[in-house]
Protein backbone atom coordinates (compact mmCIF):
# COMPACT_ATOMS: atom_id res chain seq x y z
CA UNK A 1 0.00 0.00 0.00
CA UNK A 2 1.37 3.39 -0.98
CA UNK A 3 0.48 6.75 0.47
CA UNK A 4 -0.42 8.19 -2.94
CA UNK A 5 -2.91 5.37 -3.56
CA UNK A 6 -4.56 5.92 -0.20
CA UNK A 7 -4.86 9.67 -0.66
CA UNK A 8 -5.98 9.78 -4.25
CA UNK A 9 -7.63 6.47 -5.02
CA UNK A 10 -6.57 3.29 -6.74
CA UNK A 11 -5.46 3.98 -10.27
CA UNK A 12 -6.67 7.58 -10.33
CA UNK A 13 -4.87 9.72 -12.93
CA UNK A 14 -3.15 12.94 -11.91
CA UNK A 15 -2.93 11.88 -8.27
CA UNK A 16 -1.26 14.30 -5.84
CA UNK A 17 2.39 13.57 -5.18
CA UNK A 18 3.81 13.38 -1.65
CA UNK A 19 5.96 16.34 -0.67
CA UNK A 20 9.68 15.92 0.00
CA UNK A 21 10.79 14.95 3.49
CA UNK A 22 11.55 17.84 5.83
CA UNK A 23 14.27 18.34 8.38
CA UNK A 24 13.41 16.67 11.69
CA UNK A 25 15.12 18.94 14.23
CA UNK A 26 12.47 20.78 16.32
CA UNK A 27 13.17 24.49 16.69
CA UNK A 28 11.08 26.64 19.03
CA UNK A 29 7.74 24.90 18.51
CA UNK A 30 5.04 24.88 21.19
CA UNK A 31 3.98 21.42 22.33
CA UNK A 32 0.84 20.85 24.40
CA UNK A 33 0.46 18.16 27.04
CA UNK A 34 -1.65 15.65 25.13
CA UNK A 35 -1.80 11.87 25.08
CA UNK A 36 -2.47 9.67 22.08
CA UNK A 37 -4.26 6.34 22.46
CA UNK A 38 -4.71 3.89 19.60
CA UNK A 39 -8.30 2.63 19.64
CA UNK A 40 -7.84 0.13 16.82
CA UNK A 41 -5.12 -1.03 14.38
CA UNK A 42 -6.24 -2.41 11.01
CA UNK A 43 -4.79 -5.61 9.56
CA UNK A 44 -5.85 -5.25 5.87
CA UNK A 45 -7.96 -8.39 6.15
CA UNK A 46 -11.74 -8.52 6.43
CA UNK A 47 -11.44 -5.62 8.91
CA UNK A 48 -10.09 -3.19 6.31
CA UNK A 49 -6.89 -1.24 5.77
CA UNK A 50 -5.81 2.30 4.99
CA UNK A 51 -8.50 4.54 6.53
CA UNK A 52 -8.41 7.83 4.68
CA UNK A 53 -11.49 9.77 5.84
CA UNK A 54 -12.74 11.06 9.17
CA UNK A 55 -15.04 9.49 11.75
CA UNK A 56 -18.63 10.13 12.76
CA UNK A 57 -20.18 9.13 16.12
CA UNK A 58 -23.74 8.10 16.97
CA UNK A 59 -25.58 8.93 20.19
CA UNK A 60 -24.34 5.71 21.81
CA UNK A 61 -20.69 6.57 21.26
CA UNK A 62 -20.06 4.19 18.37
CA UNK A 63 -17.76 5.47 15.61
CA UNK A 64 -18.18 4.85 11.88
CA UNK A 65 -15.76 5.28 9.00
CA UNK A 66 -14.28 3.72 5.88
CA UNK A 67 -11.04 2.10 4.80
CA UNK A 68 -9.60 2.41 1.31
CA UNK A 69 -8.46 -1.24 1.14
CA UNK A 70 -9.28 -4.55 2.80
CA UNK A 71 -12.53 -6.42 3.11
CA UNK A 72 -13.15 -8.92 0.33
CA UNK A 73 -9.87 -10.70 -0.48
CA UNK A 74 -11.08 -11.62 -3.97
CA UNK A 75 -11.97 -8.06 -4.94
CA UNK A 76 -10.65 -7.53 -8.45
CA UNK A 77 -7.32 -9.14 -7.61
CA UNK A 78 -6.16 -5.92 -6.00
CA UNK A 79 -2.85 -5.85 -4.15
CA UNK A 80 -3.63 -5.66 -0.45
CA UNK A 81 -6.74 -7.82 -0.82
CA UNK A 82 -9.94 -5.89 -0.91
CA UNK A 83 -11.67 -2.76 -2.16
CA UNK A 84 -12.41 -1.18 1.20
CA UNK A 85 -14.96 -1.48 3.97
CA UNK A 86 -17.38 0.56 6.05
CA UNK A 87 -16.63 -0.18 9.70
CA UNK A 88 -18.03 0.42 13.17
CA UNK A 89 -15.94 0.88 16.32
CA UNK A 90 -17.79 0.21 19.58
CA UNK A 91 -16.54 0.85 23.13
CA UNK A 92 -16.29 -2.31 25.26
CA UNK A 93 -17.35 -2.62 28.84
CA UNK A 94 -14.26 -2.30 30.99
CA UNK A 95 -12.30 -0.45 28.31
CA UNK A 96 -11.06 -0.96 24.78
CA UNK A 97 -12.84 -0.92 21.45
CA UNK A 98 -14.10 -3.61 19.09
CA UNK A 99 -14.24 -3.25 15.30
CA UNK A 100 -17.01 -4.64 13.09
CA UNK A 101 -16.79 -4.46 9.29
CA UNK A 102 -20.34 -3.59 8.23
CA UNK A 103 -19.85 -3.83 4.46
CA UNK A 104 -17.06 -4.92 2.11
CA UNK A 105 -17.04 -3.27 -1.32
CA UNK A 106 -16.68 -5.40 -4.45
CA UNK A 107 -15.62 -2.59 -6.84
CA UNK A 108 -18.47 -3.56 -9.14
CA UNK A 109 -21.98 -2.07 -9.23
CA UNK A 110 -21.69 -1.33 -5.49
CA UNK A 111 -18.63 0.94 -5.75
CA UNK A 112 -15.16 0.59 -4.29
CA UNK A 113 -12.10 2.18 -2.72
CA UNK A 114 -13.83 4.84 -0.59
CA UNK A 115 -11.66 7.86 0.17
CA UNK A 116 -14.16 9.83 2.25
CA UNK A 117 -15.80 9.42 5.63
CA UNK A 118 -19.52 8.75 6.09
CA UNK A 119 -22.54 10.54 7.56
CA UNK A 120 -25.51 9.22 9.57
CA UNK A 121 -29.14 10.07 8.88
CA UNK A 122 -31.90 10.36 11.49
CA UNK A 123 -32.58 6.62 11.31
CA UNK A 124 -28.95 5.75 11.94
CA UNK A 125 -28.39 4.65 8.34
CA UNK A 126 -24.96 5.31 6.83
CA UNK A 127 -24.46 7.39 3.67
CA UNK A 128 -21.22 7.74 1.75
CA UNK A 129 -19.37 7.68 -1.56
CA UNK A 130 -17.37 4.98 -3.32
CA UNK A 131 -14.67 6.58 -5.44
CA UNK A 132 -14.62 3.84 -8.09
CA UNK A 133 -16.89 1.08 -9.40
CA UNK A 134 -20.47 1.57 -10.52
CA UNK A 135 -20.52 2.45 -14.22
CA UNK A 136 -17.36 1.31 -16.00
CA UNK A 137 -17.66 3.73 -18.89
CA UNK A 138 -14.92 5.39 -16.82
CA UNK A 139 -11.63 3.47 -16.77
CA UNK A 140 -11.84 2.41 -13.10
CA UNK A 141 -15.56 2.98 -12.68
CA UNK A 142 -17.17 6.38 -12.21
CA UNK A 143 -18.09 5.92 -8.54
CA UNK A 144 -21.33 5.78 -6.56
CA UNK A 145 -23.28 7.27 -3.67
CA UNK A 146 -24.45 4.49 -1.35
CA UNK A 147 -26.56 3.88 1.74
CA UNK A 148 -26.20 1.15 4.38
CA UNK A 149 -29.52 0.41 6.06
CA UNK A 150 -29.26 -0.35 9.77
CA UNK A 151 -32.74 -1.90 9.99
CA UNK A 152 -31.90 -4.51 7.36
CA UNK A 153 -28.58 -5.60 8.83
CA UNK A 154 -26.47 -3.00 7.05
CA UNK A 155 -27.59 -3.91 3.56
CA UNK A 156 -26.09 -1.65 0.89
CA UNK A 157 -28.22 0.25 -1.63
CA UNK A 158 -26.70 2.34 -4.42
CA UNK A 159 -28.49 5.70 -4.46
CA UNK A 160 -26.71 6.99 -7.55
CA UNK A 161 -24.22 5.67 -10.08
CA UNK A 162 -22.12 8.29 -11.88
CA UNK A 163 -21.54 7.91 -15.61
CA UNK A 164 -18.85 10.52 -16.24
CA UNK A 165 -21.12 13.13 -17.79
CA UNK A 166 -22.59 13.87 -14.36
CA UNK A 167 -19.34 13.39 -12.48
CA UNK A 168 -16.57 10.87 -11.89
CA UNK A 169 -14.55 9.82 -8.83
CA UNK A 170 -16.48 11.21 -5.84
CA UNK A 171 -13.71 11.84 -3.33
CA UNK A 172 -15.42 13.79 -0.53
CA UNK A 173 -17.84 13.34 2.35
CA UNK A 174 -21.51 14.16 1.73
CA UNK A 175 -23.13 17.30 3.15
CA UNK A 176 -26.72 16.70 4.35
CA UNK A 177 -29.44 19.37 4.41
CA UNK A 178 -32.63 19.75 6.43
CA UNK A 179 -34.84 18.49 3.58
CA UNK A 180 -32.73 15.37 3.03
CA UNK A 181 -30.85 16.59 -0.04
CA UNK A 182 -27.17 15.62 -0.15
CA UNK A 183 -24.39 17.75 -1.64
CA UNK A 184 -20.80 16.96 -2.58
CA UNK A 185 -18.25 17.01 -5.40
CA UNK A 186 -16.60 14.74 -7.96
CA UNK A 187 -12.95 15.12 -8.79
CA UNK A 188 -13.43 14.48 -12.52
CA UNK A 189 -16.27 14.31 -15.00
CA UNK A 190 -18.95 16.82 -15.90
CA UNK A 191 -19.29 18.74 -19.15
CA UNK A 192 -15.54 19.44 -19.42
CA UNK A 193 -14.12 16.56 -17.39
CA UNK A 194 -12.84 18.90 -14.68
CA UNK A 195 -15.17 17.86 -11.87
CA UNK A 196 -18.59 18.81 -10.56
CA UNK A 197 -20.64 19.94 -7.60
CA UNK A 198 -23.77 17.79 -7.39
CA UNK A 199 -26.93 17.34 -5.36
CA UNK A 200 -28.82 14.14 -4.65
CA UNK A 201 -32.41 14.58 -3.54
CA UNK A 202 -34.94 11.99 -2.37
CA UNK A 203 -37.65 11.57 -5.01
CA UNK A 204 -40.27 9.65 -3.05
CA UNK A 205 -41.02 6.25 -4.52
CA UNK A 206 -38.81 7.06 -7.51
CA UNK A 207 -35.61 6.76 -5.51
CA UNK A 208 -33.12 9.62 -5.69
CA UNK A 209 -32.58 12.33 -8.27
CA UNK A 210 -29.06 13.61 -9.00
CA UNK A 211 -28.49 17.11 -10.37
CA UNK A 212 -25.22 18.62 -11.54
CA UNK A 213 -25.19 22.04 -9.92
CA UNK A 214 -21.96 23.09 -11.61
CA UNK A 215 -19.36 21.64 -13.97
CA UNK A 216 -15.90 23.16 -13.66
CA UNK A 217 -14.28 24.29 -16.89
CA UNK A 218 -10.66 24.18 -15.72
CA UNK A 219 -9.88 27.71 -16.88
CA UNK A 220 -10.99 30.68 -14.78
CA UNK A 221 -13.08 28.63 -12.36
CA UNK A 222 -10.69 25.85 -11.29
CA UNK A 223 -10.73 22.09 -11.66
CA UNK A 224 -10.51 18.88 -9.61
CA UNK A 225 -12.52 19.62 -6.44
CA UNK A 226 -11.08 17.01 -4.08
CA UNK A 227 -12.87 18.18 -0.91
CA UNK A 228 -16.55 18.57 -0.06
CA UNK A 229 -18.70 21.68 0.31
CA UNK A 230 -20.10 23.68 3.22
CA UNK A 231 -23.35 25.67 3.19
CA UNK A 232 -24.30 29.03 4.69
CA UNK A 233 -27.70 29.78 6.24
CA UNK A 234 -29.26 30.67 2.89
CA UNK A 235 -28.05 27.49 1.20
CA UNK A 236 -25.14 28.87 -0.80
CA UNK A 237 -22.30 26.37 -1.13
CA UNK A 238 -18.56 26.94 -0.66
CA UNK A 239 -15.61 24.75 -1.53
CA UNK A 240 -12.17 24.46 -3.10
CA UNK A 241 -10.62 23.03 -6.23
CA UNK A 242 -7.27 21.31 -6.15
CA UNK A 243 -6.17 22.74 -9.49
CA UNK A 244 -6.63 25.85 -11.60
CA UNK A 245 -6.08 26.31 -15.35
CA UNK A 246 -3.64 23.40 -15.62
CA UNK A 247 -1.53 24.50 -12.67
CA UNK A 248 -1.68 23.05 -9.15
CA UNK A 249 -2.78 26.28 -7.47
CA UNK A 250 -6.51 25.89 -6.98
CA UNK A 251 -9.36 28.23 -6.07
CA UNK A 252 -11.95 28.79 -3.35
CA UNK A 253 -15.42 29.06 -4.88
CA UNK A 254 -19.02 29.89 -4.03
CA UNK A 255 -22.15 28.51 -5.68
CA UNK A 256 -25.03 30.91 -5.12
CA UNK A 257 -28.46 29.35 -4.86
CA UNK A 258 -30.72 30.61 -7.65
CA UNK A 259 -33.02 28.96 -10.15
CA UNK A 260 -29.73 28.07 -11.82
CA UNK A 261 -26.67 27.83 -9.58
CA UNK A 262 -24.03 30.45 -10.29
CA UNK A 263 -20.33 29.97 -9.59
CA UNK A 264 -18.04 32.71 -8.28
CA UNK A 265 -14.32 32.37 -7.62
CA UNK A 266 -13.70 33.86 -4.17
CA UNK A 267 -9.93 33.48 -4.20
CA UNK A 268 -7.28 32.10 -6.54
CA UNK A 269 -4.30 30.49 -4.83
CA UNK A 270 -0.98 31.39 -6.36
CA UNK A 271 1.62 29.79 -4.11
CA UNK A 272 4.11 31.82 -2.13
CA UNK A 273 2.93 32.87 1.34
CA UNK A 274 -0.74 32.19 0.65
CA UNK A 275 -0.25 28.52 -0.18
CA UNK A 276 -1.49 26.41 -3.07
CA UNK A 277 -3.29 23.12 -3.76
CA UNK A 278 -6.26 23.20 -1.33
CA UNK A 279 -7.07 19.47 -1.12
CA UNK A 280 -9.76 19.51 1.60
CA UNK A 281 -12.99 21.44 1.85
CA UNK A 282 -13.51 24.45 4.13
CA UNK A 283 -15.55 25.22 7.25
CA UNK A 284 -17.70 28.30 7.93
CA UNK A 285 -18.03 28.72 11.71
CA UNK A 286 -19.26 32.31 11.35
CA UNK A 287 -20.88 34.37 8.63
CA UNK A 288 -18.32 35.82 6.24
CA UNK A 289 -15.43 33.63 7.42
CA UNK A 290 -14.06 30.47 5.84
CA UNK A 291 -11.17 28.35 7.12
CA UNK A 292 -9.21 25.68 5.30
CA UNK A 293 -5.81 24.34 4.36
CA UNK A 294 -3.59 24.25 1.29
CA UNK A 295 -1.07 21.42 1.11
CA UNK A 296 1.87 23.15 -0.59
CA UNK A 297 3.80 26.39 -0.72
CA UNK A 298 3.53 28.97 2.06
CA UNK A 299 6.51 30.74 3.62
CA UNK A 300 8.00 27.41 4.78
CA UNK A 301 6.92 25.45 1.68
CA UNK A 302 4.89 22.96 3.73
CA UNK A 303 1.39 24.29 3.11
CA UNK A 304 -0.75 26.68 5.14
CA UNK A 305 -3.89 26.95 7.23
CA UNK A 306 -5.80 29.93 5.86
CA UNK A 307 -8.72 32.22 6.56
CA UNK A 308 -10.94 33.85 3.94
CA UNK A 309 -12.81 36.96 5.13
CA UNK A 310 -15.72 38.63 3.34
CA UNK A 311 -15.30 42.37 2.88
CA UNK A 312 -17.19 45.07 1.04
CA UNK A 313 -18.67 44.51 -2.43
CA UNK A 314 -18.58 40.74 -1.87
CA UNK A 315 -14.78 40.68 -2.03
CA UNK A 316 -12.89 38.00 -0.10
CA UNK A 317 -9.33 38.32 1.19
CA UNK A 318 -7.04 35.50 2.26
CA UNK A 319 -4.77 35.39 5.29
CA UNK A 320 -2.32 32.58 6.03
CA UNK A 321 -2.88 31.74 9.71
CA UNK A 322 0.04 29.34 9.94
CA UNK A 323 2.77 28.22 7.55
CA UNK A 324 3.73 24.57 7.93
CA UNK A 325 7.09 23.07 7.00
CA UNK A 326 9.48 24.56 9.57
CA UNK A 327 11.90 22.05 11.14
CA UNK A 328 9.92 19.83 13.51
CA UNK A 329 6.55 21.22 12.40
CA UNK A 330 3.99 19.41 10.28
CA UNK A 331 4.05 19.32 6.49
CA UNK A 332 1.21 18.89 3.95
CA UNK A 333 -2.15 19.43 5.73
CA UNK A 334 -4.41 17.26 3.55
CA UNK A 335 -7.24 16.92 6.06
CA UNK A 336 -8.62 20.44 6.49
CA UNK A 337 -9.60 21.89 9.88
CA UNK A 338 -12.41 21.72 12.43
CA UNK A 339 -13.26 24.38 15.04
CA UNK A 340 -14.33 24.36 18.70
CA UNK A 341 -16.69 26.83 20.37
CA UNK A 342 -13.79 29.11 21.36
CA UNK A 343 -12.62 29.49 17.79
CA UNK A 344 -9.59 27.22 17.99
CA UNK A 345 -8.82 25.16 14.90
CA UNK A 346 -7.63 21.55 14.82
CA UNK A 347 -6.16 19.44 12.06
CA UNK A 348 -3.48 17.02 10.93
CA UNK A 349 -0.58 16.96 8.53
CA UNK A 350 0.47 13.91 6.53
CA UNK A 351 4.20 14.51 6.91
CA UNK A 352 6.53 16.38 9.26
CA UNK A 353 6.85 16.23 13.01
CA UNK A 354 9.57 14.49 14.99
CA UNK A 355 9.55 11.38 12.77
CA UNK A 356 8.19 12.83 9.50
CA UNK A 357 5.02 10.75 10.06
CA UNK A 358 2.62 13.65 10.60
CA UNK A 359 1.21 15.64 13.50
CA UNK A 360 -2.04 16.62 15.20
CA UNK A 361 -2.11 20.38 15.77
CA UNK A 362 -4.14 23.18 17.35
CA UNK A 363 -4.24 26.77 16.08
CA UNK A 364 -5.44 29.41 18.55
CA UNK A 365 -6.20 33.08 17.86
CA UNK A 366 -4.14 35.52 19.92
CA UNK A 367 -3.76 39.28 20.32
CA UNK A 368 -3.02 41.35 17.26
CA UNK A 369 -4.77 38.94 14.91
CA UNK A 370 -1.96 36.38 15.09
CA UNK A 371 -2.48 32.64 15.49
CA UNK A 372 -0.39 30.32 17.63
CA UNK A 373 0.25 26.68 16.76
CA UNK A 374 0.53 23.89 19.34
CA UNK A 375 1.64 20.45 18.25
CA UNK A 376 -0.70 18.23 20.26
CA UNK A 377 0.95 15.01 19.12
CA UNK A 378 3.76 14.05 16.77
CA UNK A 379 3.30 10.57 15.31
CA UNK A 380 6.27 8.20 15.38
CA UNK A 381 5.26 6.02 12.44
CA UNK A 382 5.11 2.91 14.60
CA UNK A 383 2.22 1.39 16.50
CA UNK A 384 0.72 4.87 17.01
CA UNK A 385 0.15 5.30 13.28
CA UNK A 386 1.59 7.22 10.35
CA UNK A 387 0.33 9.69 7.74
CA UNK A 388 -3.02 11.06 9.03
CA UNK A 389 -4.74 12.32 5.88
CA UNK A 390 -8.36 12.83 6.99
CA UNK A 391 -10.22 15.30 9.17
CA UNK A 392 -10.55 15.13 12.94
CA UNK A 393 -13.66 14.76 15.10
CA UNK A 394 -14.08 16.64 18.40
CA UNK A 395 -16.21 15.34 21.29
CA UNK A 396 -17.99 17.35 24.00
CA UNK A 397 -15.09 17.03 26.43
CA UNK A 398 -12.48 18.27 23.96
CA UNK A 399 -10.98 14.93 22.95
CA UNK A 400 -10.00 14.52 19.30
CA UNK A 401 -10.42 11.44 17.12
CA UNK A 402 -8.88 10.59 13.77
CA UNK A 403 -7.26 7.92 11.64
CA UNK A 404 -3.90 7.28 10.01
CA UNK A 405 -3.64 5.74 6.56
CA UNK A 406 -0.51 3.77 7.49
CA UNK A 407 1.27 2.55 10.60
CA UNK A 408 -0.39 0.97 13.60
CA UNK A 409 0.51 -2.47 14.90
CA UNK A 410 0.08 -4.09 11.49
CA UNK A 411 1.13 -1.29 9.19
CA UNK A 412 -2.33 -0.71 7.67
CA UNK A 413 -3.48 2.30 9.63
CA UNK A 414 -5.06 3.02 12.98
CA UNK A 415 -7.86 4.95 14.67
CA UNK A 416 -6.61 7.18 17.50
CA UNK A 417 -7.82 9.44 20.29
CA UNK A 418 -6.01 12.56 21.52
CA UNK A 419 -6.74 13.41 25.17
CA UNK A 420 -5.67 16.77 26.60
Amino acid sequence: MTLVAVLAGCGAPNSPTPLPAVSLQPVGLAHAHATEKVLYSFADGVDGGGPNGGLVFDASGNAYGTTHFGGNDSCGGQVGGGCGVVFELSPKEGGGWSETPLYAFQDSDDGGFPNAGVILDKSGDILGTGSTGGNFTCSIGCGVVYELSKSSGWTESVLHTFDGSDGEFPNATLLPSANGTLYSTTWYGGSSGNGTVFSLAPAGGAGWKESVLYSFQGTTDGSAPAGGVVADRTGNLYGTTYKYDGDNDGVAFELRKHAAWKDSVLYTFSGNGGGEDPYAGMIMPAKGKLYGTAIESGSNDGGVAFELVLGTKHQWTEKALHAFGAPGDGNAPYGGVIADKRGNLYGTTVFGGASNSGIVYELSPSKGGQWKEKILYSLTGGSDGQYPSGSLTLDATGNLYGATSDGGQNGYGAVFEITR
